[in-house]
């Protein structure tokens, strides 16, 4: 009875030993190949990865390729030595064997490996839960311009994405912005593509947040297409962005309209009217066409007035001063009130459109 009592305190304070061993040995440390260093416990590996339980209690998986040593144990003055990290296949039977090279029409496994630990870092973007997307979202900014081919790639139309995720990824490319041209083009695609109405405006928003000009070019293209689907989809995401610039561009690109030839006989007879100019009156000729009238008249639609119809929500014809006049409204710097002001101070003559030859 006494040895077996003596053999239970022996186990027991070898127990405690250990114990204390792993407390003393601290978090373990994985050394990125670009000097930076990320703190955890590591509970597992495999032959693309590496995951880590950091401080906060979430998972995080860095990618083989990226790491350039592990510390295991880092924590204290127990450090003798540094391990250094494979960057092959995890050690094991697979990792005696050799591996075969990869064929010309297969992806590259390197790369793909790459890829699917960035996109693993990001899914949570689209998490029910805010601290999952703020976690996420502060992965992407660590992660910087590597991040940017992933969130770009989530938009694609043969990824099957949820819109949780799509508007994550478009709040995370307005944190890591300014944008490429790849990415602001991708930002205009999304605002009129996107299956999902609240992803269509989430993406109109991250363009006006970022006054991203070359996402509206790119709108303002397809808003004067012939195609009537295109335009519509490219003219509702200008008016959700509501940029004063894409209106005033789309109100001064309306042509004028041209007429040729439209009184061929030009006949006519020329008379002289009063005109009351203030207590006196002054004359001054008109002339009076006659004659049949035929000719040509061009210009009198276009593209650019089309969008701007279904941008305001109105249809004030065809005429560009008739447009110019609703974006100075639009934008305040001018008013009705204004225009009839400046209504009255013109003169009869003005107003009546008369020559300025009169006599």
């Amino acid at each position: 009875m006494r040895g077996a009592l003596a053999t239970l305190f022996m186990l027991t304070l070898l127990g405690l030993a250990a114990g204390s061993a792993r407390a003393a040995e601290g978090p373990d440390v994985v050394v990125l190949k670009d000097g930076r260093r990320v703190q955890g416990t590591i509970i597992r590996e495999d032959e693309n990865a590496v995951f880590l339980r950091v401080e906060n209690g979430e998972e995080r998986g860095i990618a083989r390729l990226r790491i350039d040593k592990i510390i295991k144990g880092a924590g204290g003055a127990g450090v003798q030595a540094a391990e250094k990290a494979p960057v092959g296949p995890a050690p094991g039977p697979a990792a005696q064997q050799p591996v075969p090279e990869p064929k010309l029409n297969e992806p590259n496994n390197d790369l793909q490996a790459e890829t699917n630990a960035i996109y693993q870092q990001l899914v949570d973007l689209g998490h029910s839960r805010k601290d999952k997307r703020k976690a996420a979202m502060d992965r992407a900014k660590e992660l910087g311009f590597r991040a940017l081919p992933i969130l770009l790639a989530i938009f694609h139309p043969k990824q099957r994405t949820t819109p949780e995720l799509r508007i994550g990824a478009l709040r995370a490319l307005v944190e890591l912005a300014p944008l490429d041209q790849m990415g602001a083009e991708t930002l205009g695609y999304v605002a009129m593509k996107d299956p999902d109405a609240e992803v269509r405006r989430e993406a109109c928003h991250a363009i006006k947040a970022m006054k991203e000009t070359r996402s509206m070019n790119y709108l303002l293209i397809f808003s004067v297409s012939e195609d009537k689907r295109l335009q519509y989809q490219a003219a509702k995401a200008l008016r959700e962005i509501d940029d004063e610039r894409a209106f005033s561009t789309l109100a001064m690109q309306i042509p004028q309209p041209e007429v040729q030839n439209a009184n061929p006989d030009a006949r006519g007879t020329t008379r002289e009217i009063e005109l009351p100019v203030g207590p006196l009156s002054t004359k001054t000729t008109v002339f009076l066409p006659e004659g049949p009238v035929a000719g040509t008249m061009t210009n009198i639609s276009s593209p650019m007035a089309d969008a701007l119809k279904i941008i305001s929500g109105k249809d004030l014809g065809n005429f560009q001063g008739v447009w110019v006049n609703w974006v100075l409204e639009k934008i305040g710097a001018t008013s009705q009130k204004d225009r009839d002001e400046a209504y009255k101070k013109r003169s009869i003559k003005d107003r009546t459109g008369s020559p300025a030859h009169a006599p």
